[in-house]
Protein backbone atom coordinates (compact mmCIF):
# COMPACT_ATOMS: atom_id res chain seq x y z
CA UNK A 1 0.00 0.00 0.00
CA UNK A 2 1.42 3.97 -0.56
CA UNK A 3 2.47 5.19 3.19
CA UNK A 4 0.09 8.24 4.10
CA UNK A 5 1.65 10.55 6.67
CA UNK A 6 0.67 9.50 10.19
CA UNK A 7 -1.05 6.19 8.76
CA UNK A 8 -0.40 2.52 10.05
CA UNK A 9 0.98 0.00 7.54
CA UNK A 10 1.37 -3.10 7.01
CA UNK A 11 3.76 -2.92 4.12
CA UNK A 12 6.54 -0.38 3.76
CA UNK A 13 9.31 -0.33 1.04
CA UNK A 14 12.27 0.26 3.20
CA UNK A 15 15.95 1.41 1.69
CA UNK A 16 19.00 1.43 3.53
CA UNK A 17 21.88 4.20 2.39
CA UNK A 18 24.77 1.50 3.22
CA UNK A 19 25.72 -1.81 3.73
CA UNK A 20 27.54 -1.72 6.55
CA UNK A 21 27.11 -3.81 10.26
CA UNK A 22 24.08 -1.85 11.20
CA UNK A 23 22.47 -1.58 7.83
CA UNK A 24 22.66 -5.06 6.88
CA UNK A 25 21.36 -6.48 10.53
CA UNK A 26 18.28 -3.99 10.21
CA UNK A 27 17.74 -5.08 6.74
CA UNK A 28 17.45 -8.87 7.73
CA UNK A 29 15.43 -8.02 10.85
CA UNK A 30 13.00 -6.32 8.75
CA UNK A 31 13.59 -9.09 5.62
CA UNK A 32 12.90 -12.12 8.30
CA UNK A 33 9.55 -10.31 9.17
CA UNK A 34 8.54 -9.91 5.52
CA UNK A 35 8.88 -6.56 4.88
CA UNK A 36 10.10 -5.08 1.45
CA UNK A 37 13.86 -4.11 2.38
CA UNK A 38 16.43 -2.82 -0.72
CA UNK A 39 20.09 -1.96 0.69
CA UNK A 40 21.64 0.76 -1.51
CA UNK A 41 25.73 0.09 -0.77
CA UNK A 42 28.46 2.53 -2.42
CA UNK A 43 31.26 -0.39 -2.68
CA UNK A 44 31.20 -2.27 -5.77
CA UNK A 45 30.89 -5.61 -4.11
CA UNK A 46 31.95 -7.42 -0.27
CA UNK A 47 36.20 -7.22 -1.31
CA UNK A 48 36.47 -3.94 -2.80
CA UNK A 49 37.93 -2.62 0.07
CA UNK A 50 39.07 -3.12 3.49
CA UNK A 51 36.44 -3.48 5.48
CA UNK A 52 38.14 -3.24 8.74
CA UNK A 53 39.33 -5.11 11.34
CA UNK A 54 38.71 -6.86 14.73
CA UNK A 55 35.86 -5.15 16.71
CA UNK A 56 34.32 -5.99 20.01
CA UNK A 57 30.48 -6.96 20.50
CA UNK A 58 28.94 -7.65 23.63
CA UNK A 59 25.30 -8.64 24.75
CA UNK A 60 24.22 -5.50 23.49
CA UNK A 61 25.28 -6.27 19.99
CA UNK A 62 24.56 -10.08 20.34
CA UNK A 63 21.25 -9.70 21.17
CA UNK A 64 20.49 -7.91 17.69
CA UNK A 65 21.93 -9.98 15.89
CA UNK A 66 20.21 -12.86 17.58
CA UNK A 67 17.27 -11.09 16.90
CA UNK A 68 17.74 -10.49 12.96
CA UNK A 69 19.70 -13.97 11.89
CA UNK A 70 18.25 -16.92 11.05
CA UNK A 71 19.37 -19.85 13.16
CA UNK A 72 21.83 -20.76 10.99
CA UNK A 73 23.56 -18.10 10.53
CA UNK A 74 23.66 -16.97 13.88
CA UNK A 75 25.44 -20.52 14.71
CA UNK A 76 27.97 -19.29 11.62
CA UNK A 77 28.33 -16.07 13.60
CA UNK A 78 29.38 -18.44 16.94
CA UNK A 79 31.61 -20.03 14.69
CA UNK A 80 33.79 -17.57 13.23
CA UNK A 81 34.00 -15.13 15.98
CA UNK A 82 36.48 -15.13 18.83
CA UNK A 83 35.88 -15.78 22.69
CA UNK A 84 38.84 -14.63 24.54
CA UNK A 85 39.91 -14.28 28.14
CA UNK A 86 37.81 -11.41 29.12
CA UNK A 87 40.86 -9.53 30.50
CA UNK A 88 41.77 -6.07 29.56
CA UNK A 89 44.84 -5.27 30.49
CA UNK A 90 46.50 -1.70 31.22
CA UNK A 91 50.67 -1.24 31.06
CA UNK A 92 53.09 0.98 30.85
CA UNK A 93 55.72 1.58 28.28
CA UNK A 94 57.61 -0.79 30.24
CA UNK A 95 55.44 -3.77 30.06
CA UNK A 96 54.54 -2.93 33.43
CA UNK A 97 51.14 -3.21 34.46
CA UNK A 98 49.15 -0.67 35.25
CA UNK A 99 45.47 -0.80 37.80
CA UNK A 100 43.36 -3.03 36.47
CA UNK A 101 40.57 -1.48 33.43
CA UNK A 102 37.00 -1.15 35.00
CA UNK A 103 34.74 -3.29 32.37
CA UNK A 104 31.68 -1.84 33.35
CA UNK A 105 30.98 1.06 30.70
CA UNK A 106 32.21 -2.15 28.01
CA UNK A 107 29.18 -4.30 29.23
CA UNK A 108 26.14 -4.49 27.35
CA UNK A 109 23.18 -4.71 28.51
CA UNK A 110 21.18 -7.59 26.52
CA UNK A 111 20.93 -11.31 26.28
CA UNK A 112 21.50 -14.16 25.41
CA UNK A 113 23.33 -15.09 28.46
CA UNK A 114 24.85 -18.34 27.38
CA UNK A 115 27.84 -17.14 25.41
CA UNK A 116 30.77 -14.70 26.72
CA UNK A 117 29.48 -11.43 27.09
CA UNK A 118 33.06 -9.96 25.44
CA UNK A 119 33.74 -11.24 21.71
CA UNK A 120 36.36 -10.35 19.47
CA UNK A 121 34.80 -10.47 15.53
CA UNK A 122 36.16 -9.99 12.47
CA UNK A 123 34.15 -6.85 10.54
CA UNK A 124 34.46 -8.01 7.64
CA UNK A 125 33.64 -11.99 8.29
CA UNK A 126 30.07 -10.88 9.98
CA UNK A 127 29.52 -8.41 7.09
CA UNK A 128 29.52 -11.53 4.94
CA UNK A 129 27.79 -13.67 7.48
CA UNK A 130 25.02 -10.27 6.85
CA UNK A 131 25.13 -10.51 3.37
CA UNK A 132 24.16 -14.46 3.31
CA UNK A 133 20.25 -14.12 2.50
CA UNK A 134 20.31 -10.56 1.61
CA UNK A 135 22.16 -11.29 -2.05
CA UNK A 136 19.07 -10.07 -4.19
CA UNK A 137 18.05 -7.30 -1.96
CA UNK A 138 21.96 -5.71 -1.70
CA UNK A 139 22.87 -3.62 -4.47
CA UNK A 140 26.04 -2.86 -5.06
CA UNK A 141 27.84 0.35 -6.91
CA UNK A 142 24.79 2.30 -5.63
CA UNK A 143 25.87 5.08 -3.52
CA UNK A 144 23.08 7.61 -2.21
CA UNK A 145 23.87 11.09 -2.65
CA UNK A 146 20.58 12.31 -1.28
CA UNK A 147 16.88 12.33 -1.70
CA UNK A 148 13.45 14.11 -2.31
CA UNK A 149 10.59 14.48 -0.53
CA UNK A 150 7.24 13.95 -2.25
CA UNK A 151 3.55 15.45 -1.97
CA UNK A 152 2.47 11.71 -1.26
CA UNK A 153 4.67 11.23 1.78
CA UNK A 154 7.06 8.93 -0.48
CA UNK A 155 10.71 9.43 -0.31
CA UNK A 156 12.56 9.41 -4.17
CA UNK A 157 16.33 8.21 -3.26
CA UNK A 158 18.97 10.10 -4.79
CA UNK A 159 22.06 7.99 -6.84
CA UNK A 160 25.38 8.81 -7.79
CA UNK A 161 24.97 7.93 -11.29
CA UNK A 162 21.72 9.52 -11.70
CA UNK A 163 18.88 7.12 -11.34
CA UNK A 164 16.39 7.24 -8.55
CA UNK A 165 14.59 4.70 -6.88
CA UNK A 166 11.24 5.37 -4.69
CA UNK A 167 10.67 4.26 -0.90
CA UNK A 168 7.96 4.81 1.98
CA UNK A 169 11.01 5.30 4.55
CA UNK A 170 14.96 5.92 4.25
CA UNK A 171 17.38 4.86 6.91
CA UNK A 172 20.80 6.47 6.79
CA UNK A 173 23.40 3.93 7.82
CA UNK A 174 25.97 4.55 5.25
CA UNK A 175 28.90 5.81 7.57
CA UNK A 176 30.28 9.29 9.20
CA UNK A 177 30.59 10.72 6.26
CA UNK A 178 27.02 10.26 5.55
CA UNK A 179 25.37 12.41 2.40
CA UNK A 180 22.07 11.76 3.75
CA UNK A 181 22.30 13.08 7.50
CA UNK A 182 23.99 15.63 6.31
CA UNK A 183 20.69 16.45 4.16
CA UNK A 184 18.26 15.57 7.33
CA UNK A 185 20.37 16.67 9.76
CA UNK A 186 22.38 19.06 8.69
CA UNK A 187 22.68 20.81 12.20
CA UNK A 188 25.11 17.04 13.26
CA UNK A 189 28.93 18.28 13.02
CA UNK A 190 31.70 15.71 13.19
CA UNK A 191 34.45 17.12 15.41
CA UNK A 192 38.32 16.10 14.96
CA UNK A 193 38.91 14.50 18.73
CA UNK A 194 42.88 15.58 18.08
CA UNK A 195 44.00 11.99 18.02
CA UNK A 196 46.02 9.87 15.00
CA UNK A 197 45.98 6.17 14.50
CA UNK A 198 48.08 3.73 12.80
CA UNK A 199 46.27 -0.20 12.37
CA UNK A 200 47.62 -2.92 11.20
CA UNK A 201 46.97 -7.03 11.44
CA UNK A 202 49.03 -9.60 12.36
CA UNK A 203 48.90 -13.08 11.00
CA UNK A 204 48.97 -15.36 13.92
CA UNK A 205 50.68 -17.98 12.71
CA UNK A 206 52.15 -20.43 15.56
CA UNK A 207 55.87 -18.45 15.26
CA UNK A 208 54.42 -15.08 15.49
CA UNK A 209 52.31 -16.02 18.71
CA UNK A 210 55.14 -17.62 19.98
CA UNK A 211 57.21 -13.89 19.56
CA UNK A 212 54.05 -11.77 21.10
CA UNK A 213 53.62 -10.99 24.68
CA UNK A 214 51.87 -13.54 26.42
CA UNK A 215 50.27 -11.67 28.92
CA UNK A 216 48.72 -9.28 26.16
CA UNK A 217 46.69 -12.61 25.06
CA UNK A 218 43.06 -11.11 26.40
CA UNK A 219 40.12 -9.24 24.96
CA UNK A 220 42.23 -6.37 24.24
CA UNK A 221 45.45 -4.91 25.91
CA UNK A 222 47.26 -1.43 25.48
CA UNK A 223 50.56 0.23 26.87
CA UNK A 224 50.61 3.63 26.79
CA UNK A 225 53.49 5.98 28.25
CA UNK A 226 52.77 9.62 30.07
CA UNK A 227 52.34 11.53 26.61
CA UNK A 228 49.63 9.27 25.52
CA UNK A 229 51.62 7.72 23.20
CA UNK A 230 49.75 4.04 22.79
CA UNK A 231 50.21 0.49 21.29
CA UNK A 232 47.43 -2.22 21.88
CA UNK A 233 46.79 -5.82 20.83
CA UNK A 234 43.30 -7.11 20.22
CA UNK A 235 44.08 -11.13 19.11
CA UNK A 236 41.34 -12.97 17.28
CA UNK A 237 40.96 -16.33 17.57
CA UNK A 238 38.25 -18.12 15.50
CA UNK A 239 36.00 -20.17 17.76
CA UNK A 240 35.15 -23.05 14.96
CA UNK A 241 36.74 -22.16 11.64
CA UNK A 242 36.27 -25.77 10.45
CA UNK A 243 31.90 -25.88 11.37
CA UNK A 244 29.99 -28.20 9.13
CA UNK A 245 28.46 -24.42 7.93
CA UNK A 246 31.50 -22.48 7.77
CA UNK A 247 32.42 -25.45 4.85
CA UNK A 248 29.23 -24.78 2.97
CA UNK A 249 30.81 -20.92 2.03
CA UNK A 250 32.43 -20.40 -0.68
CA UNK A 251 36.43 -20.36 -1.12
CA UNK A 252 36.77 -16.90 -0.13
CA UNK A 253 34.30 -16.99 2.86
CA UNK A 254 36.29 -20.00 3.86
CA UNK A 255 39.80 -18.67 3.66
CA UNK A 256 38.85 -15.50 5.86
CA UNK A 257 37.08 -17.51 8.30
CA UNK A 258 40.08 -19.88 8.94
CA UNK A 259 42.01 -16.74 9.39
CA UNK A 260 43.35 -15.81 13.11
CA UNK A 261 44.69 -12.30 13.42
CA UNK A 262 45.61 -9.57 16.08
CA UNK A 263 44.83 -5.98 15.24
CA UNK A 264 46.98 -3.76 16.92
CA UNK A 265 46.92 -0.01 16.79
CA UNK A 266 50.18 2.94 17.38
CA UNK A 267 47.54 6.06 18.90
CA UNK A 268 49.25 9.32 19.59
CA UNK A 269 47.78 12.89 19.59
CA UNK A 270 47.91 14.45 16.83
CA UNK A 271 50.12 17.23 17.76
CA UNK A 272 52.82 14.76 18.54
CA UNK A 273 52.42 12.97 14.82
CA UNK A 274 53.74 13.84 11.51
CA UNK A 275 51.62 16.49 9.82
CA UNK A 276 48.32 15.22 8.11
CA UNK A 277 49.23 15.97 5.05
CA UNK A 278 52.09 13.32 5.26
CA UNK A 279 50.82 10.88 7.54
CA UNK A 280 47.56 10.09 4.95
CA UNK A 281 50.19 10.05 2.32
CA UNK A 282 52.66 7.76 3.28
CA UNK A 283 52.70 4.24 2.40
CA UNK A 284 51.97 1.16 4.79
CA UNK A 285 55.76 0.60 5.17
CA UNK A 286 56.40 4.23 5.70
CA UNK A 287 53.89 3.82 8.88
CA UNK A 288 54.97 1.08 10.47
CA UNK A 289 58.78 2.03 9.84
CA UNK A 290 57.18 5.35 11.87
CA UNK A 291 55.34 3.22 14.17
CA UNK A 292 58.84 1.86 15.05
CA UNK A 293 60.75 4.84 15.69
CA UNK A 294 58.49 6.47 17.92
CA UNK A 295 58.08 3.71 20.40
CA UNK A 296 62.18 3.42 20.17
CA UNK A 297 63.06 2.92 24.10
CA UNK A 298 60.22 0.96 24.84
CA UNK A 299 59.89 -2.79 25.82
CA UNK A 300 61.28 -5.07 23.46
CA UNK A 301 58.23 -7.38 23.42
CA UNK A 302 56.05 -3.93 22.71
CA UNK A 303 58.62 -2.99 19.84
CA UNK A 304 58.07 -6.91 18.35
CA UNK A 305 54.18 -6.03 17.87
CA UNK A 306 54.90 -3.73 15.22
CA UNK A 307 57.89 -5.28 13.51
CA UNK A 308 55.24 -8.15 13.22
CA UNK A 309 52.52 -6.12 11.86
CA UNK A 310 51.24 -7.22 8.36
CA UNK A 311 52.76 -4.32 6.42
CA UNK A 312 49.69 -5.08 3.40
CA UNK A 313 46.82 -3.95 6.33
CA UNK A 314 48.38 -0.96 7.71
CA UNK A 315 46.33 2.38 7.31
CA UNK A 316 46.23 5.73 8.94
CA UNK A 317 43.36 6.69 10.92
CA UNK A 318 41.86 10.17 12.09
CA UNK A 319 39.74 9.89 15.18
CA UNK A 320 36.63 11.63 14.84
CA UNK A 321 32.88 11.91 17.23
CA UNK A 322 29.49 13.18 15.89
CA UNK A 323 28.37 16.27 18.29
CA UNK A 324 25.53 15.44 20.07
CA UNK A 325 22.25 17.95 19.14
CA UNK A 326 18.92 18.88 20.38
CA UNK A 327 16.07 16.86 19.42
CA UNK A 328 14.51 16.73 15.57
CA UNK A 329 11.14 16.30 14.44
CA UNK A 330 10.38 12.66 13.50
CA UNK A 331 10.11 12.09 10.03
CA UNK A 332 10.19 9.07 7.28
CA UNK A 333 14.05 9.72 6.63
CA UNK A 334 15.95 8.48 9.94
CA UNK A 335 19.49 8.01 10.77
CA UNK A 336 21.40 5.03 12.67
CA UNK A 337 24.85 4.31 13.71
CA UNK A 338 28.32 6.27 12.63
CA UNK A 339 25.97 8.67 10.01
CA UNK A 340 24.58 9.91 13.77
CA UNK A 341 26.47 8.85 16.96
CA UNK A 342 30.46 8.11 15.68
CA UNK A 343 32.14 7.99 18.63
CA UNK A 344 35.79 7.41 20.02
CA UNK A 345 37.14 3.67 19.62
CA UNK A 346 38.57 4.23 23.12
CA UNK A 347 35.57 1.89 24.84
CA UNK A 348 34.97 -0.48 21.90
CA UNK A 349 31.17 0.29 21.87
CA UNK A 350 30.47 1.90 18.71
CA UNK A 351 29.38 -1.07 16.70
CA UNK A 352 27.58 -2.45 19.84
CA UNK A 353 25.58 0.84 19.78
CA UNK A 354 24.65 0.90 15.98
CA UNK A 355 23.57 -2.74 16.40
CA UNK A 356 21.16 -1.61 19.12
CA UNK A 357 20.03 1.14 16.83
CA UNK A 358 18.85 -2.15 14.41
CA UNK A 359 17.22 -3.58 16.67
CA UNK A 360 15.23 -0.67 18.33
CA UNK A 361 14.73 0.95 15.31
CA UNK A 362 13.36 -2.96 13.62
CA UNK A 363 11.18 -3.36 16.94
CA UNK A 364 9.77 0.09 15.99
CA UNK A 365 8.82 -0.33 12.09
CA UNK A 366 7.65 -3.74 13.30
CA UNK A 367 5.25 -2.47 15.74
CA UNK A 368 3.97 -0.23 13.00
CA UNK A 369 3.47 -2.59 10.24
CA UNK A 370 1.51 -4.73 12.68
CA UNK A 371 -0.93 -1.42 13.30
CA UNK A 372 0.02 -0.45 16.76
CA UNK A 373 1.28 3.08 15.97
CA UNK A 374 1.83 4.76 13.29
CA UNK A 375 4.92 4.81 11.01
CA UNK A 376 6.08 8.57 12.50
CA UNK A 377 5.17 7.98 15.65
CA UNK A 378 7.49 4.42 16.01
CA UNK A 379 10.42 6.54 14.44
CA UNK A 380 10.02 9.32 16.61
CA UNK A 381 10.04 6.71 19.46
CA UNK A 382 13.44 5.12 18.18
CA UNK A 383 15.05 8.60 17.57
CA UNK A 384 14.35 10.19 21.45
CA UNK A 385 15.29 6.15 22.80
CA UNK A 386 18.55 6.29 20.14
CA UNK A 387 19.32 9.81 21.58
CA UNK A 388 19.48 8.70 25.07
CA UNK A 389 21.90 5.74 24.68
CA UNK A 390 24.02 6.42 21.95
CA UNK A 391 24.73 10.03 23.40
CA UNK A 392 25.44 8.68 26.56
CA UNK A 393 28.03 6.39 24.79
CA UNK A 394 29.52 9.12 22.98
CA UNK A 395 30.35 10.81 26.20
CA UNK A 396 31.58 7.86 28.03
CA UNK A 397 33.90 6.92 25.22
CA UNK A 398 35.17 10.25 24.95
CA UNK A 399 35.88 10.48 28.70
CA UNK A 400 37.76 7.33 28.88
CA UNK A 401 39.41 8.31 25.59
CA UNK A 402 40.50 11.63 27.17
CA UNK A 403 41.99 9.68 30.06
CA UNK A 404 43.84 6.66 28.00
CA UNK A 405 44.16 7.91 24.45
CA UNK A 406 44.61 11.85 25.51
CA UNK A 407 42.19 13.10 22.73
CA UNK A 408 39.72 15.96 23.34
CA UNK A 409 36.03 15.39 24.59
CA UNK A 410 32.97 16.67 22.64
Amino acid sequence: MRLRTGSTVSKTRIAIAGAGLSGLTLAHYLHRHGHTVSVYERDTGLSAREAGYRVHINSTGTSALHAALEPRLWELFLATCGMPDEDMLLFDEHLTPRPARDKAAMTGIGVPTEIPEHLAVCRSTLRRILYLGLQDLVHFGAQVTGYRTNPDSTITVLLADGSTTDADVLIAADGINSAVRAQRLPQVRVADLGARSIAAKIPLTPQNKAKLPAQLFNAFSMAYDSDYTGLTLAPLERTDPRSALVLEQDAEFQLEAQENYALSIFNSTADRMIPDDELFSAGPGELKDYALHRLAGWHPDLLEIVRLWDTATVQALAIRSCIPVPAWEPSTVTVMGDAVHAMSPALGIGANTALRDAHVLGDQLLAAARGEKTLISGIGTYEETMRDYAYEAIHKSGFVGQKVIGHRTV
